[in-house]
């Protein structure tokens, strides 16, 4: 919203601090100068010779500088002639007005550097010293005055706001009084401003630290928009032009609403509801409609009550949701609760502002600058620094708990991820009159497929490949269990069906929680294959399904029965083992490489099988293995860790 309303309360403490001995025009000069606010003649229009002082302004209407008469965009011109000035002393004027919105004429001649400055160029008040020509006791002043957009606010801002003449010397003081007065009374604001900025630039470093807390991407937004957006609506000493204001700072002001929504609802683990939404495109529009209603100045849209009416109710909303959602058990909502309650206090001030239009004496306190000496210490920037510190240790709190728990996560990935290693064997073992190859392309950083062969007492070739439920350090707490059973029942002999039974019971009693499937086959020295199924996906052998009798997966129930299926295989011919993770290989239209194309590839080596199935679109972990009944020779498994 329009914020020349700040400046009008830092002014009347800085003019009033620097006006302490006004004496009228025309009397004796104790303090070196007079203060020239009232008995100036007024008159709209633009005229050159109005400059003169021979012109005739006994007709013109006599005004003070804060003067509402004769607003609006044009030229108007300010007329006084000072008489029975200090005779035979150097005289200067001090200007304080809007940079770049007048011109100063004595005796019909201009004076001054600044001069009139384009719309964009425009800015906040600021002293100037003009030298005045001679030291006769009769001045006629004359100010001509351009009115640009956005400069004048249509609540009736003088451009004009003081003049002083007298010595050099002491017009110097007064003005550096002023600009003293004027830092002094801005000090506290900017400062906290720039500390919005600097906590957005931390809080957006934290999001580049941890991508997946979007929370802290809109807070660094939030933070840093509103500094900037505050500093450019205070201005001190004009540095900033009032069109930065008007095309930046006060559009923004929509904008910083929406990324408060977008942050509290994020911080909250919350999902932001189309009402919320349709809000936030209502501030969108807002902001653009902002610039044309600020720089025009539209009578009829104080633009200050239209960001009021609109922004306002965000803050109330927002902190009573926060306290609904804690109420609800959201832990993380409730950090949120305090900060909350300081931003609602911010919102009082535009409250104060709408008190001081329409003259609600009641609610002037949220309006007031009170000051401690010479520093002024605004409401709202009160409530601000109120609101960073308390965010701020929300945050802390919030990121040092996040970081515990990312460090534990990665320590259980580790740790996983070292377990995998005695799940997944990079080298498989020479078997002889076997041909071995292997492929395990793993969905995320640690998966939950493994596969394992081994070799019985009386020569026989035991494979197994199984898919561990779950992910992370307890899936593969699980499958190093299962490995470890299965590697003492192999030794002793048994035959798959027995075996799958013995491995169910230990994990049932083991209590880890969970299930496996798992397909295991015994491959005999003659050929002869014996085949039991857990819940796993049936092998192949040579491009044809093997049937076999399904059961339930290991560790669901202690009575359940698997069965075994007999077949021979001849030497060149080839078994199949793999993971559902082939066949529910998945494309960008929703297509499965499905039960077709996996019996049509299942002739292939298990490298080729797995990347055919990742290219496809991988969503699990792709395990194969293939033993082909041959000569001894060793093909090395290949194995992605992703």
């Amino acid at each position: 919203m329009r914020r020349d309303h700040l400046l009008l309360p830092l002014l009347l403490c800085v003019l009033a601090a620097c006006a302490d001995a006004q004496v009228p025009a025309g009397a004796t000069w104790p303090q070196g100068y007079a203060d020239l606010r009232q008995g100036w003649r007024f008159h709209l229009g633009d005229n050159s010779a109005w400059a003169q002082p021979g012109f005739d302004d006994s007709s013109w209407t006599v005004v003070s500088l804060w003067d509402p008469a004769g607003k609006g965009l044009g030229y108007r011109w300010l007329r006084y002639h000072l008489r029975d000035a200090p005779h035979g002393e150097p005289l200067a004027i001090g200007i304080l007005g809007q940079r770049g919105t007048y011109q100063v004429y004595a005796n019909g001649q201009p004076v001054g550097a600044i001069g009139f400055l384009p719309a964009l160029e425009a800015g906040d008040p600021i002293p100037q010293i003009v030298a005045l020509p001679g030291s006769g006791t009769d001045l006629e002043l004359a100010l001509r005055v351009k009115t640009t957009p956005g400069v004048n606010a249509s609540f009736a801002m003088p451009t004009i706001f003081q003049v002083v003449v007298g010595t050099p010397e002491a017009i110097s003081s007064i003005c550096n009084e002023y600009r003293f007065g004027t830092l002094l009374i801005n000090i506290f604001s900017l400062g906290v401003d720039v500390l919005f900025a600097l906590g957005g630039i931390a809080a957006l470093a934290l999001y580049f630290n941890q991508r997946s807390h979007l929370e802290y991407f809109w807070l660094g937004l939030f933070l840093a928009i509103t500094g900037v957006s505050d500093f450019l609506s205070v201005g001190t000493f004009a540095i900033v032009p009032v069109s930065a204001k008007i095309l930046i700072a006060d559009p923004t002001s929509y904008l910083i609403v929406a990324l408060q929504i977008e942050f509290t609802f994020a911080f909250a683990l919350q999902r932001i509801t189309r009402p919320w939404r349709a809000y936030e495109a209502l501030l969108i529009v807002a902001a653009l409609a902002q610039i044309p209603i600020g720089w025009f100045d539209i009578p009829f849209l104080p633009s200050f009550i239209w960001a009021t009416t609109i922004c306002a109710p965000a803050s109330i909303i927002l902190s009573v949701l926060l306290f609904v959602w804690y109420r609800r058990g959201n832990r993380e909502a409730g950090w949120l609760i305090v900060p909350s309650l300081f931003g609602l206090a911010n919102a009082f001030f535009g409250l104060g502002f709408i008190a001081l239009i329409f003259h609600w004496q009641r609610l002037l306190f949220f309006f007031r600058v009170p000051t401690l000496g010479a520093v002024g210490f605004r409401f709202d920037a009160l409530a601000n620094l109120s609101f960073l510190f308390a965010i701020a240790i929300v945050i802390f709190l919030r990121f040092a708990r996040i970081s515990r728990a990312e460090a534990h996560a990665a320590a259980e990935l580790d740790a996983a991820r070292e377990i995998q290693r005695t799940l997944v064997r990079v080298d498989l073992p020479e078997i002889e009159g076997c041909r071995l190859s292997a492929a395990y392309f793993p969905a995320a950083e640690v998966g939950g497929d493994y596969y394992q062969v081994l070799q019985q007492p009386d020569g026989a070739t035991l494979i197994a490949v199984g898919d561990v439920s779950g992910k992370g350090l307890k899936a593969a707490m699980t499958g190093t269990l299962a490995i470890g059973a299965l590697r003492t029942l192999a030794a002793s002999g048994l035959s798959p069906a027995p075996l799958l039974a013995a491995l169910n019971r230990q994990l049932i009693d083991a209590q880890q929680g969970g299930f496996i499937t798992m397909i295991c086959a015994r491959i005999g020295v003659n050929g002869d294959v014996i085949i039991a199924n857990a819940g796993h996906l049936n092998p192949y052998c040579h491009g044809d399904e093997i049937v076999l009798e399904s059961a339930l997966p290991l560790g669901i129930a202690t009575e359940a029965v698997y069965c075994e299926t007999r077949i021979h295989i001849a030497p060149g011919d080839t078994i199949t083992l793999l993971s559902d993770g082939v066949v529910e290989a998945c494309n960008e239209t929703g297509e499965l490489f499905g039960f077709d194309r996996t019996r049509e590839i299942s002739r292939h080596s298990a490298g080729r099988i797995a990347q055919a199935a990742q290219a496809f679109g991988q969503q699990d972990d792709i395990t194969v293995l293939t033993l082909a009944f041959a000569p001894a020779e060793v093909v090395n498994a290949q194995v992605v860790n992703g």
